[in-house]
């Protein structure tokens, strides 16, 4: 009995979805006889995976934790840091305020590059290894979190489309059965068997299961654009769901379940992970306040210097061969004057000249910019530094990390009594809704069986209206019932399958 109401029961929504999906959208003919999109649960699951972007957002993550374990891992090598600059300054006085540092005689043009080399290693970078990493993994396990999340939302959505279709058909068999008793009614209204108030109860009957047909429209609609922004892109409004759920006995073993949840619970990994990067930024952070930093730097650097005035380079030179030449003869002058000689002197001040050679050199000396650079001494620095006393700043920072970790173990730990809870109260959510799909089972048979007599009472006279009309509400009722005990089912498993962290429906 319980399997043919069944598929009695699926056979006439089949029979009816489409010609009210027609009147729902207002389609022409041609349009009605055209084959619409069709979407199981599993495609719309993965276009929510690829399109909705509250989890994109998530799943953005991934990215960065990615990159920042990579440069954890590439704090161990040096820094190199690469510059190079070119510059230009006219001739003239150079002022700041009333200050006066002297004038210029040339323009010149400059360069300079510099090439620096920098590697330090600390207890961050020691401990910042483990710390990113799990940061990562952390990251990981909110991403499939989210997804889990998102598929249970999609799956709810998708029930809750497929719900809003069923309604539409138990709103078009409340049409169809009024239209029925208004035809049975006005057949014995016209013989004279009934008074003609009868006739006027069976349209308003008539009229109240139109209004019930209108707003079942409304709702399939409205599903169907909820389903569409849970799944990140717009649907056809014509789409059709074709996933196919079946009614089971649930025998699953409630501790089974409650360990599988402690066990693989997305969510709960997720915060596992994370209590396990509190951990390790705790760690970090206590032994880089202690540890001393080494840091070790060397580079190396040249410049460019040319004056645009060859004239002015070369009258500067000469100048100074003539310093050294008379300097030179002055020196040989105290050394005669002296009664006993300077060692050395007196000298030859001749070579002091300036030659054609020499100004040759010069001007060529002077073409370097901007790439001839004259390198600079090369420099290489240590640092070790250890701190000492810091405010009791240090002593904040792990009293700050260590209550982190120990917040996040305690998040950790109500989400596994969360869990144990949740799963508990799903299965016997499931178990009570499949009772109540079965007793209801009965009483669709009932009523239905209920309506058949009263219509066969009324059309012989041997049953009044009222006695038709309320079997037609029982009926209503108990179709009504069916419908909602049957979807209960359907929520209750999505929401026992949410709690243990995984399908748990054949196939």
């Amino acid at each position: 009995m319980t399997n043919d109401i069944r598929t009695r029961w699926t056979a006439r929504r089949h029979r009816t979805v489409l010609a009210a999906l027609c009147l729902a959208l207002s389609a022409t003919a041609v349009e009605a006889q055209q084959q619409p999109d069709r979407l199981t649960l599993d495609e719309a699951v993965e276009l929510a995976r690829q399109n909705n972007p509250g989890f994109l957002s998530t799943e953005n993550d991934r990215g960065p934790a990615a990159w920042n374990e990579r440069a954890a891992f590439g704090a161990f090598l040096p820094r190199l840091d690469a510059s190079a600059s070119a510059g230009f300054t006219e001739a003239g006085t150079q002022r700041i305020g009333t200050l006066d540092f002297g004038s210029q005689s040339t323009d010149w043009y400059s360069s300079s590059y510099s090439l620096g080399l920098t590697w330090t290693m600390s207890g961050n970078t020691i401990f910042g290894v483990s710390n990113a990493r799990n940061s990562r993994r952390a990251t990981d396990a909110r991403v499939d979190a989210a997804a889990f999340n998102l598929e249970s939302s999609v799956a709810f959505q998708y029930m809750t489309t497929l719900r809003a279709g069923d309604q539409l058909d138990v709103a078009q068999r409340q049409l169809d059965r009024a239209q029925q008793n208004l035809r049975i009614v006005t057949t014995r209204v016209s013989s004279g068997a009934a008074a003609g108030t009868e006739g006027k109860q069976a349209e308003v009957d008539l009229g109240r299961a139109e209004v019930g047909l209108i707003q079942a429209q409304r709702d399939v609609r409205q599903a169907k654009l909820m389903l569409a922004e849970q799944i990140g892109v717009a649907l056809p409004a014509d789409i059709e769901l074709v996933s196919e759920f079946t009614v089971f006995e649930p025998d699953f073993d409630v501790d089974e379940l409650v360990d599988a949840a402690l066990d693989m619970h997305p969510s709960l990994n997720a915060f596992r992970a994370q209590e396990g990067a509190r951990r390790a930024a705790a760690r970090q952070t206590k032994t880089s306040q202690y540890l001393p930093t080494v840091s070790v730097q060397t580079g190396f650097r040249g410049n460019t210097l040319q004056a645009l005035n060859e004239e002015f380079l070369i009258t500067s030179a000469e100048d100074r061969v003539e310093s050294q030449r008379e300097s030179c003869e002055f020196q040989n002058a105290i050394s005669a004057g002296l009664s006993s000689p300077l060692p050395g002197y007196p000298r030859d001040c001749g070579g002091f000249v300036m030659t054609d050679e020499m100004r040759r050199d010069l001007i060529s000396a002077n073409d370097v910019f901007p790439f001839s650079f004259t390198k600079l001494p090369f420099s290489l620095s240590v640092q070790v530094s250890l701190p000492i006393f810091t405010g009791f700043s240090r002593q904040s920072q792990v009293a700050q990390a260590s209550a982190a970790a120990d917040d996040a173990e305690h998040d950790r730990r109500a989400e596994e009594l969360r869990l144990r809870t949740a799963v508990t109260s799903a299965a016997d959510n499931l178990e009570s809704a499949f009772r109540v799909l079965e007793a209801e089972e009965r009483n669709l048979a009932l009523a239905e069986e209920q309506l058949f007599l009263q219509q066969r009472r009324y059309s012989l006279g041997a049953a009044a209206l009222l006695e038709l009309l309320d079997a037609q509400t029982t009926m209503t009722t108990a179709d009504q019932a069916y419908l909602n005990a049957l979807y209960d089912f359907h929520y209750s498993l999505i929401q026992l399958e949410a709690a243990v962290g995984r399908p748990l429906r054949d196939g």
